[in-house]
């Protein structure tokens, strides 16, 4: 509704009506001098009669003009009586051809530039009282006349109807070409933001990057460190007593050391391949245990696997191989423990991960590890899984770390849900 008003007023605002004041102002003075020179003799009551009546008719006209541009039942009331009267100007000597057609094209275009029933209405009623009055008057009533005033009611209206058409067309095209315009600037302003999300994006990316770059330094080449670090200790303590086990310490304490050099290649060229959670992961973390066992003989090492009944994805055997990896490594650096517990079980929505020791349960960290560094990794890797992590001492001694992770991540949940949604709609 509201937007048909403001159609209305549009139209009624921008319409060409200099075209309307222009056309008929002109045929009004020239219909007013070709009517008072075309007869030779004009009476002065014939004169008057002509001029009091194109006065009328102007005055009328630019009163209509003043007022909002729609027609008005008093001026064209006025127009209809002028339609009359103006045929009994031929009585008097000059010839009203011109006087009489004035009241029609002018309603007539009127109708045309601002369309109304009324206006409409009204020429064709003064177009028809023309007639008959002319004929009344005239008693070999020319047919001629009133068909070439009939045609030029046609043609009046059709060509003001073109051009008010035309001039609606240029302003819907302005309309358009401002719209346009609006919508350009809105896509230069949504394509600026666009770029700085994708910015913000590879910052994010970046960062992010360098953090997993950082976690698998840590966890690869922190955990061989150990390792190789405790190796040579052992080594050096067996050269002491003169042990035959030192050249077996010194071959384990090389193979770390080859394998440090390679995790260090991988970790710097953000290449490093997953080959650590290859095969079963049950057979992975049993290789990781015995490693424990072999670098720290005087902790017992429990694995517990019974619970694992499900599957686990490549993402999930990483993240719980590191956090593994790091807790053993915390045991074996800071907790003086005998006794240590790894459990891993699954259910039918998460797994779990335990480590448990009988240690002193503190959390102090020896000058070459960097504070909380190995624990923050931990918790970055099981959050990206939309996991959870805690770690603390447990009542009286030991310490205790448990990781819980979703089989599957929340988004890769949901859109297989939508999935098999749509399967079920589909059969």
């Amino acid at each position: 509704m509201e937007f048909k008003q403001g159609q209305r007023k549009l139209q009624a605002r921008r319409v060409p009506t200099w075209f309307l004041h222009f056309s008929l102002s002109l045929l009004a003075c020239v219909g007013y001098l070709f009517s008072l020179f075309e007869t030779a003799h004009t009476t002065l009551a014939s004169f008057l009669l002509l001029t009091v009546t194109y006065g009328a008719w102007l005055v009328i006209f630019h009163l209509g003009k003043l007022s909002d541009g729609n027609p008005r039942r008093s001026w064209l009331l006025v127009l209809f009586c002028l339609a009359c009267v103006s045929p009994l100007l031929s009585l008097l000597g000059p010839r009203s051809d011109w006087l009489w057609l004035l009241p029609v094209l002018t309603t007539t275009l009127m109708a045309a530039l601002r369309p109304r029933v009324l206006g409409l209405s009204a020429a064709f009623v003064l177009w028809l009282s023309s007639s008959l009055v002319s004929t009344l008057i005239e008693q070999h009533g020319d047919v001629s006349s009133q068909v070439t005033l009939l045609l030029t009611f046609i043609f009046a209206f059709g060509f003001a109807s073109t051009i008010r058409e035309l001039a609606l067309a240029h302003v819907r095209m302005q309309q358009l070409i401002r719209e346009l315009e609006g919508s350009n600037t809105e896509l230069e302003a949504a394509h600026t933001q666009l770029l700085e999300y994708i910015t913000q994006v590879e910052d994010l990316s970046a960062v992010r990057e360098r953090n997993r770059i950082a976690r698998e330094i840590h966890d690869t080449l922190g955990h061989s460190l150990t390792l190789l670090a405790v190796q040579l200790e052992t080594a050096t303590q067996l050269e002491v007593r003169g042990d035959a086990g030192l050249h077996e310490e010194l071959v384990e304490a090389r193979r770390v050391a080859k394998a440090c050099l390679t995790d260090v290649r991988h970790s710097v060229e953000a290449l490093r391949p997953d080959a650590a959670t290859a095969g079963p992961f049950e057979e992975v973390l049993r290789q990781l245990v015995a490693e424990f066992d072999m670098t720290c003989r005087e902790i017992e090492v429990t694995l517990d696997l019974e619970e694992v009944t499900h599957a686990l994805s490549q993402e999930l055997r990483m993240a719980l191989y590191r956090c593994s990896q790091e807790a053993l490594t915390n045991i074996r650096k800071h907790a003086r423990a005998t006794k240590v517990l790894l459990r891993l079980s699954t259910s039918d929505e998460q797994v779990e991960l335990t480590v448990l020791d009988n240690g002193q349960g503190s959390t102090s960290q020896d000058d070459n590890d960097a504070p909380g560094f190995g624990l923050l990794g931990m918790r970055e890797r099981v959050a990206l899984l939309d996991g959870t992590l805690k770690a603390g001492p447990e009542p009286g001694h030991g310490w205790r770390v448990e990781a819980v992770i979703p089989l599957e991540k929340r988004g890769s949940a949901e859109v297989a849900a939508k999935r098999s949604g749509e399967t079920r709609d589909g059969a």
